[in-house]
């Protein structure tokens, strides 16, 4: 298998809202955790809403909504959220499944449940979000 090797800048400090969101959502069970990737075309925005839809209004007690960026780029909170689920779920926008490798780059062992939104309809939907 090959692999990319990226360095990535550590910066001090975190985002107050998402380390907020999970501290409170740091739980006994832990929640299942909920990623999607965030790609700049409709077939990455379907991934996101649904994932939003889902963690937020569906089922928010039992699922917790991760921050791809912040869990990625961060060892603390949001990372803690998915290492600690013992279920994830990611939405990807495409067979590229970007939020699902990119996530294995910091806990190789995640094996998450992988659901590729565009398989679930019809339409083909353009780059971009208009």
């Amino acid at each position: 298998m090959e692999y990319e090797t990226i360095q990535i800048r550590k910066i001090e400090g975190a985002c107050e809202l998402y380390e907020d969101y999970s501290e409170k959502n740091s739980t006994t069970p832990p929640k299942i955790a909920i990623l999607s990737c965030k790609g700049a075309c409709a077939r990455g925005e379907v991934s996101k809403r649904a994932a939003n839809l889902i963690a937020h209004e569906m089922a928010k007690d039992e699922k917790v909504r991760i921050c791809l960026g912040g869990a990625f780029t961060k060892n603390i909170g949001q990372r803690n959220l998915v290492r600690r689920s013992e279920r994830s779920i990611v939405i990807e926008g495409c067979f590229v499944s970007c939020a699902t490798r990119i996530m294995q780059g910091v806990l190789p062992d995640l094996n998450p449940e992988v659901v590729l939104a565009d398989t679930l309809y019809d339409e083909c939907l353009p780059f971009g979000i208009d």
